[in-house]
């Protein structure tokens, strides 16, 4: 169709475009919108992964240099004895320690990177500030719009960087207490000691830093590697070749000049937020804790050489870092289709369907065990449980883990208790017990060994409910085919099909009258022996309500 090729502009004057047509460019173009920003987010993610476990050691040594007191003796003399010393006290294990939140924060940062810095190009070429962008909208920014687009994507990306940043700045370096020598905090123990000491707002200290820091180093390292680009394509095409494609090792010197770019034009912010974030800055500047304060302290007491304290070695370790993110992150790209295609003959090739099912099956234990115990969790504990904001947070944050794990957990030993007893069956087939032994095996391991767990006894309970109900149909239910397919029919126990339909009309009156006057039997006289969650309900509305001693308390709450 010739309109749906050509391009539509929104010039007056331009050309008219049908309706239909315009909604199905839009969705092609949405869906095109939707593929590049996936490819970015996992390319990127995977290359800053692989670029971080490359540059780690030097960052943890970059980091300890930074963050040495200035009221001590300095513990290193540079990057050579830092590195040595720290490989004597901690090992080679050790300079690898606290790598999990960096991991997140390579994968966050440099996907995010990626992702936004093509959307400020997009958004650059819509807004029509450049004329030649409109006769060839495939034609590259120039390079001066680059280095706006690098700055816009590292100013994004440090609203998510920081809080990674700050713990992972903790984990590096060992806090010295004069009891115990150096205390070693886990990642978890320093994000509650964050917000204990400090609240939400703590986890953003040092952002001034990371702003600045990664807005004008985004854009140097995006400037730097496109800067190279365009110089060896100049190079390229002037030796004849007439491809736009650069050669591996080109892309890897125009990655490794973005890394020095970026670490050595910013590096005083990087410091001033390094010591932001390790240490308690007031002593240093009479009180103040605001990152021009800090700069100053440093340059009052080290000059420029303390601000550029580790920059030798933070430069040392872009070179590799940088050089390999960008080349992996192109080849990646351009790899994309071939790889989503592997991934689609894996998927469903039939030798791996088994060992799939089960991935498929932890999955969907997952999400369905969250979506069930949440809005369920969230009601019941906001209203019914008293203490804090962030105790009642914590608390829903429990149970919903709690409830997904069991289900996903119970779905792989379900599931792989069924391919085994499926394969060691002499017929290959499955069996009519296979599923009850199955459930047995299950059951016990996730659910049978913690009588204690609240979690886990309604889920039983729910279960065994629901048993009840249906073991009752299956009684009544005549022999044959059930309704749903696949399914046995009844026992055919009640031969009279008048006395069969009577029961139906009747057990579930009776059943739920029973039930009822049980339960509240129970909770009556013996309420210790009542499930926590459904006792603390039935107390706010039975029990609760007999007493209130204003109209407060009458309308609003209880007593």
């Amino acid at each position: 169709m010739e309109l749906a090729k050509s391009p539509i502009t929104v010039a007056e004057g331009g050309p008219r475009v049908s309706e239909p047509a315009k909604v199905e460019e839009v969705r092609n173009a949405s869906s095109g919108q939707g593929q590049e920003a996936l490819k970015d987010v996992v390319c990127g993610s995977l290359a800053g992964i692989v670029g971080k476990y490359i540059e780690y050691p030097f960052d943890t040594v970059k980091v300890r240099l930074q963050s040495q007191p200035d009221h001590l003796p300095l513990q290193y003399t540079g990057p050579l004895d830092c590195f040595k010393k720290s490989l004597n006290r901690d090992g080679f294990i050790g300079i690898y320690r606290g790598i999990s939140a960096p991991l997140v924060g390579a994968a966050v940062e440099t996907g995010c990177l990626f992702f936004s810095y093509r959307l400020a190009q997009d958004a650059v070429k819509a807004v029509g500030i450049y004329p030649v962008l409109a006769k060839n909208p495939e034609q590259d920014l120039p390079y001066s719009a680059m280095l706006y687009c690098g700055a816009i994507s590292g100013a994004v990306t440090s609203l998510f960087l920081t809080p990674i940043e700050l713990v992972k700045c903790k984990v590096q370096v060992p806090l010295e207490t004069p009891g115990a020598g150096l205390v070693r905090p886990g990642i978890i123990s320093i994000i509650g000691s964050i917000y204990r000491h400090q609240g939400l707002k703590g986890y953003w200290r040092g952002q001034l830093g990371t702003l600045i820091r990664e807005t004008g180093g985004s854009s140097a390292w995006f400037g730097g590697f496109e800067g190279m680009k365009l110089l060896f394509k100049k190079y390229n095409h002037q030796s004849g070749s007439t491809s736009d494609e650069l050669l591996v090792h080109q892309r890897l010197i125009a990655g490794a000049t973005a890394g020095m770019s970026y670490n050595f034009l910013f590096y005083p912010a990087d410091t001033i937020k390094s010591r932001m974030q390790t240490e308690d800055v007031k002593a240093i500047t009479g009180g103040k804790s605001s990152f021009g304060a800090v700069g100053r302290a440093i340059w009052q007491q080290h000059g420029l050489k303390g601000l550029y304290r580790g920059c030798g070695i933070t430069v040392a370790r872009s070179i590799p870092s940088s050089a390999f993110i960008f080349t992996i992150y192109e080849e990646l790209k351009k790899r994309w289709p071939e790889q989503q295609a592997a991934l689609e003959r894996i998927v469903l090739d039939p030798r791996y369907h088994d060992a799939l099912s089960l991935v498929k099956g932890i999955r969907n234990g997952l999400v369905y065990g969250t979506k069930v115990r949440f809005p369920h969790a969230l009601v019941m504990i906001v209203l019914f449980r008293s203490g804090s904001l962030r105790t009642k947070a914590w608390l829903v944050f429990k149970a919903t883990r709690q409830h997904a794990r069991n289900l996903a957990l119970f779905s792989l030993v379900y599931k792989s208790s069924m391919l085994f007893l499926r394969r060691t069956s002499p017929t290959g087939k499955e069996r009519h017990y296979d599923s009850f032994l199955a459930g047995l095996i299950g059951g016990y391991t996730i659910f049978g060994r913690d009588i204690h767990n609240s979690v886990s006894q309604q889920i039983v309970i729910y279960v065994f409910a629901r048993v009840c109900l249906a073991l009752a149909k299956l009684a009544v239910q005549p022999r044959g085919i059930g309704k749903i397919e696949g399914g046995g029919g009844g026992l055919g126990l009640i031969s009279n099909e008048q006395l069969r339909r009577e029961l139906v009309r009747n057990a579930w009156p009776a059943f739920a009258s029973l039930s009822w006057a049980a339960v509240m039997y129970v909770f009556r006289w013996h309420p210790e022996t009542v499930q926590p969650s459904l006792r603390s309900s039935m107390s706010y509305i039975y029990v609760q309500s007999d007493d209130w001693d204003s109209l407060r308390n009458f309308i609003w709450h209880n007593k």
